[in-house]
């Protein structure tokens, strides 16, 4: 893999020697993937999903029932989406004062610099307390 040519020779000498490399270093890329692959095969997630000493994730039991049950998840979210959309429309309308609302408060913390010190020294001082309380 330390197949390298001299600054000083042709073109066709260094571009020979920077293919040798790739090269190289492909054939010990898949080396060490062969390595990976043949060295343990991984039980299949459901058949780990349900002991937690081996694998602790999801550690939520509703979470574990969501993920042994695919086809109830897959009807829940076509049940969302055939009664969704009317009120989607509705709550954006609700939501849409309150948006133009944020983003004229916004605007008018943009335009004066004393009231983007202000906003940021507020910030700061709401996510110290965030890290206070953890």
């Amino acid at each position: 893999m330390n197949v390298k040519a001299p600054q000083d020779a042709p073109l066709e000498e260094q571009r020979d020697a920077l293919l040798a490399r790739i090269h190289a270093s492909r054939d010990a890329y898949r080396q060490q993937m062969h390595a990976v692959e043949a060295s343990a095969h991984a039980p299949a997630t459901h058949a780990v999903m349900h002991d937690t000493q081996t694998h602790p994730f999801p550690r939520s039991q509703t979470m574990r029932w969501l993920l042994g049950h695919p086809l109830l998840i897959a009807g829940g979210v076509a049940a969302v989406l055939a009664i969704g959309p009317r009120r989607a429309v509705n709550g954006v309308a609700r939501v849409g004062p309150l948006v133009s609302g944020a983003a004229g408060l916004l605007t008018m913390t943009l335009q004066d610099p004393v009231k983007m010190r202000a906003a940021t020294r507020g910030i700061a001082t709401l996510a110290n307390m965030v890290r206070a309380r953890r």
